[in-house]
């Protein structure tokens, strides 16, 4: 994938997130992405690495503030 369009999926899953106050299920996450895991998981590990997310026992996705 270029570098352009990783960027863009993780402005996706970053502006879902903080469009439901900042935290969801990861199932739903997916549904509203309209992603498989296949691909919603690397985008989230790597948004976690970077400290912008945190995912929560139980599979919760929120923004890290």
């Amino acid at each position: 994938m270029t570098s352009l369009l990783v960027q863009s999926m993780r402005d996706r899953v970053l502006w879902m997130l903080a469009d439901s106050d900042g935290n969801m299920e990861r199932s739903s996450l997916r549904r509203r992405v309209g992603w498989k895991y296949s691909i919603l998981d690397p985008v989230l590990e790597e948004l976690e690495k970077e400290g912008k997310i945190k995912i929560a026992v139980g599979s919760r996705v929120a923004i890290y503030r």
